[in-house]
C-alpha cells in the first residue's frame, strides 16, 4: 500500500513538472492572459471592431459588387429592347438577316446608336467607320471559352431556323433571347450574356473609388474604436481596480478597507459584498481578540486561586485543612468546566460536534435537572418552581439525551445565578403538534434591552465583576444556542414579566437528518 502510493506520488510530481515546462516551453503570445483587465478589454474591443468592421466591409463589397452588376445587366437589357426594335425595322425594310452576315458591322453600329452619348458610344462609331472588327470583339477563337468581358462579345442574332448571324455561343447554353417580330411571325431572336464582371473602364474606376471609400472607413472605424476603448477601458476597469487595492489591504489585514461604489450593475453589488465582507471580518477580529483576551482572564482568574493556595500551603502559611480542600478543588472544578466549554465550542466552530438522537421524554429530563438544581437554587435562596406535566402523559422528542440535559442545566444554572435572593425561577414546558417549547423565567435584575442581542454571544456578561464572583464563565449560554440548532431548534431571550429574563427554546420533535 505505501509503495503503491509513493508511485502515484512520483508519478504526479512527474506530471507537474512535465506540464510546467510545456507551458513555459509556449509562445509568448500566451502571456496576454497575465495582463490587466484592462488592457484586456482594450484588446477584446479592438479585435471585435476590428471583426465585425472587416465582416461588414466583405459583405458592403460583395453586395456592392453584385448589386453593380445586377444594374449594369438591366442597363444592357433596356439597351436590348431599343436594339431589338432597330432589328425589326431593319428586318422589315430587308426582309432577311444576309446584310448582316455580310456586314456584321451593321449591327455593332445598331448596337452603338442605342447607347447613350459618351466615349463608349463614339469608340464603337469609330469601328463603324474603319470598317473592320477588332479581333477584341469578334475573337471566336477556339481555346477562348471563358466568358468575355465586352458587351459586343457578348451579344448573339440568331435567324428564324435558329441559326447563329452573329456572335456565337459561349458554352453550351444561349443567354435568354428575345423575339424579333415581323407580320405577327418570328423570323428571329437577339440575346445577351450577362455580364460576369466589370470590364469598362469608368465602371472599373467607380468601383475603385468605393472600395477605397470603405477601406477609409474601416481605418477611420479602427481608430475612432482605439479613441474610445482606451477611456472606456480605463473607466470601466476603475471600480475592479479599487476591488482589487481593496482585496490587497484585506490580505494584509487591514479590514477597515472599505470600497467605493454606489453603482447598481454585477462590480457594484461585489463591492457591497465586499464591504459586508470587511465588516464581519472586522468583527471576528475584534471579537477574536477580545475572544483571547477573555479565555486569558478566565483561565488566569482559577490558575492564580490555585497557585496562591499550593504556595501558601507550600510555605506553611496555610494548614492542610478541609476547606483549604475545598477551595482547591473549587477552583480545579471551575477550570476544568471552562476548559470543557471551549473545547465544545471549539468542536462546534470545527464541525466536528455530533448528536446522538433517541427517544426521549423531554417533559421528564427537564424535571430531572429541574431536581437536580433545587440545592443550587436553596444556597442561592431562590425558588425554582416548575409546571406541572398536562397532556399527554408522556411529551416525546427525539434528541440527544445528554446534550439536551446539558441545555436545560445550563440554562438553570445562569438563572438561579443572576437572580436576586429571594426571587423565582420558573420552568414551563409546552407541547404542540410539531415542536416542545422550553421556557426559564426569573425576576429581577433582568438585563438591559441592548444586551438581549448578546446574550449568546461567547464571554459575554452583562456585569463582568458580578459573573466572575458568581462563578460565570460567559460560555453557558453560547453553548446552549448550538446545542439548540443542531437540534434544528430556536432560542430567544426577551424580557420576563415579572422583571427578569426570559429564556424561550423551541424544538422541533423530528430531527432531519444532516
Amino acid at each position: 500500500m505505501w509503495k503503491d502510493c509513493a508511485n502515484a506520488d512520483l508519478i504526479l510530481r512527474m506530471l507537474y513538472y512535465r506540464v510546467k515546462a510545456s507551458y513555459e516551453d509556449m509562445p509568448n503570445v500566451l502571456n496576454i492572459m497575465k495582463l490587466s483587465i484592462q488592457y484586456k478589454l482594450l484588446i477584446a474591443m479592438f479585435c471585435a471592431t476590428i471583426a465585425v468592421v472587416g465582416i461588414m466591409a466583405v459583405v458592403i463589397q460583395w453586395s456592392f459588387d453584385r448589386g453593380f452588376l445586377e444594374y449594369l445587366n438591366l442597363e444592357e437589357q433596356k439597351g436590348i429592347t431599343r436594339l431589338i426594335r432597330q432589328l425589326e425595322v431593319y428586318y422589315e425594310e430587308q426582309q432577311s438577316w444576309d446584310a448582316f452576315i455580310e456586314q456584321p458591322m451593321l449591327v455593332v453600329k445598331m448596337h452603338a446608336l442605342t447607347l447613350p452619348m459618351g466615349d463608349k458610344r463614339e469608340q464603337l462609331l469609330a469601328l463603324v467607320e474603319n470598317e473592320e472588327i477588332p479581333k477584341w470583339i469578334m475573337n471566336t477563337a477556339e481555346e477562348n471559352k471563358d466568358m468575355p468581358l465586352n458587351p459586343l462579345q457578348r451579344i448573339v442574332l440568331l435567324d428564324e431556323e435558329q441559326n447563329i448571324v452573329f456572335g456565337r455561343k459561349w458554352g453550351t447554353r444561349l443567354p435568354s433571347m428575345h423575339q424579333i417580330m415581323f407580320e405577327d411571325r418570328s423570323v428571329g431572336s437577339f440575346g445577351i450574356y450577362p455580364p460576369v464582371e466589370i470590364s469598362e473602364r469608368h465602371q472599373l474606376l467607380f468601383v475603385e473609388k468605393q472600395r477605397l471609400f470603405i477601406l477609409l472607413v474601416v481605418i477611420a472605424a479602427v481608430f475612432i474604436t482605439i479613441g474610445i476603448s482606451l477611456p472606456l477601458a480605463y473607466h470601466l476597469t476603475k471600480p475592479i481596480r479599487r476591488l482589487s487595492e481593496a482585496t490587497k489591504q484585506l490580505k494584509s489585514g487591514d479590514y477597515s478597507t472599505r470600497v467605493k461604489n454606489n453603482a447598481n450593475d454585477e462590480l457594484g453589488r461585489l463591492s457591497k459584498d465586499i464591504n459586508s465582507l470587511a465588516e464581519t471580518l472586522e468583527e471576528n477580529e475584534i471579537q477574536r481578540k477580545l475572544w483571547v483576551s477573555d479565555i486569558a482572564h478566565e483561565l488566569r482568574t482559577p490558575l492564580t486561586g490555585l497557585q496562591g493556595e499550593i504556595e501558601a500551603l507550600q510555605d506553611g502559611i496555610r494548614e492542610p485543612k478541609t476547606e483549604t480542600y475545598d477551595r482547591l478543588h473549587q477552583s480545579v472544578t471551575r477550570l476544568n468546566r471552562l476548559v470543557e466549554d471551549l473545547y465544545d465550542l471549539s468542536r462546534y466552530d470545527l464541525g466536528t460536534f455530533s448528536i446522538l438522537p433517541e427517544e426521549i421524554d423531554f417533559y421528564e429530563l427537564v424535571a430531572n435537572e429541574v431536581k437536580a438544581h433545587r440545592y443550587e437554587a436553596d444556597r442561592a435562596s431562590v425558588n425554582l418552581e416548575m409546571t406541572p406535566r398536562g397532556i399527554p402523559d408522556t411529551l416525546s422528542l427525539h434528541g440527544d439525551r445528554q446534550r439536551l440535559a446539558q441545555l436545560v442545566g445550563n440554562l438553570l444554572t445562569n438563572s438561579i445565578r443572576y437572580t436576586y435572593k429571594g426571587g423565582l425561577v420558573r420552568v414551563e414546558v409546552t407541547d404542540s403538534v410539531d415542536s416542545v417549547q422550553l421556557d426559564v423565567l426569573d425576576t429581577v435584575p433582568g438585563v438591559p434591552d441592548e444586551a438581549l442581542s448578546r446574550l449568546f454571544n461567547r464571554l459575554y456578561r452583562v456585569d463582568q465583576s458580578r459573573s466572575r464572583g458568581l462563578g460565570g464563565s460567559g460560555l453557558g449560554l453560547a453553548i446552549c444556542r448550538q446545542i439548540v440548532l443542531a437540534h434544528n431548534g430556536t432560542i430567544t431571550a426577551k424580557h420576563a414579566p415579572q422583571g427578569g429574563l426570559w429564556i424561550q427554546t423551541v424544538l422541533p420533535k423530528a430531527q432531519e437528518e444532516s
